[in-house]
């Protein structure tokens, strides 16, 4: 089977791949390896002691510069944490094919044919890079912010939640130390975090006393957080208390 580029480009593979493999049958779990393909060829026999380089068997070149590490395909987690993955690495992801379990020989042919075509396509890929006249675009940059919003998607609400307590105190942290950069780069994760988050969390309210640099504004912004987790723990009784201690703090 080819390979199948579900991220990254086939004519113009990145050199490094998450390879993986889907088990056919059963719950179909997915395989994965890591795929290389070293910038540099390598000539393993000017390193060896002569007796050893005599008993070394022929190997070309790109078998040498091309290995995937673990060599057999080890357990890994869901499509959507592998396309975070490489999303966050800049990795191409590619699929292999179904596999049957057991067959240990055969899924070591197979992962080493795999790499093999990989290294292939991507040599051919800086060869016509290298005749080119005009440079190479560079691949578009993975930011900071785009990284998190993969893994905010991927996250639980209680995970979500663990994180905007920790972007609130750090932009309370940045807000008392008037460092204006910290706290354009804290606003903004919380923003990208509120995507996924339910409106009635009511996120700009907690920015806005969050950003206040008096004591009252740091009090609000903790029962505005306080305000979320009750919300996500559907504990009505205590949500009525804070939102009473809220309207007490805003009117005064």
């Amino acid at each position: 089977m080819d390979l199948v580029f579900e991220r990254g480009d086939a004519s113009a593979p990145r050199g490094h791949a998450l390879l993986y493999f889907r088990e056919s049958g059963g719950e179909g779990k997915l395989y994965s390896t890591y795929v290389v393909v070293l910038p540099i060829a390598i000539d393993l026999v000017k390193y060896m002691p002569p007796f050893l380089a005599n008993q070394l068997p022929n190997v070309n070149a790109q078998e040498l510069s091309a290995f995937a590490f673990p060599p057999m395909p080890e357990e890994a987690g869901g499509a959507a944490q592998l396309e975070a993955l490489a999303a966050a690495r800049g990795d191409d992801l590619v699929f292999g094919g179904d596999f049957a379990a057991g067959q240990v020989q055969d899924m070591l042919v197979r992962v080493n044919d795999l790499v093999q075509e990989y290294a292939q396509r991507y040599q051919a890929h800086i060869g016509d890079a290298a005749a080119a006249p005009e440079p190479v675009a560079a691949p578009e940059a993975i930011t900071g912010h785009n990284v998190n919003e993969v893994l905010f998607e991927l996250m639980s609400e209680r995970d979500r939640l663990g994180e905007l307590a920790k972007l609130t105190g750090r932009l309370r942290f940045a807000v008392e130390g008037s460092d204006a950069r910290q706290v354009q780069d804290a606003e903004e994760e919380v923003r990208v975090l509120s995507r996924y988050l339910p409106e009635r969390f009511r996120i700009d309210d907690l920015l806005r006393a969050a950003k206040d640099p008096s004591r009252s504004g740091g009090d609000l912004a903790q029962l505005y957080l306080e305000r979320c987790y009750k919300l996500a723990d559907e504990d009505y009784p205590s949500l009525a208390d804070i939102e009473e201690r809220i309207r007490g703090l805003e009117a005064g």
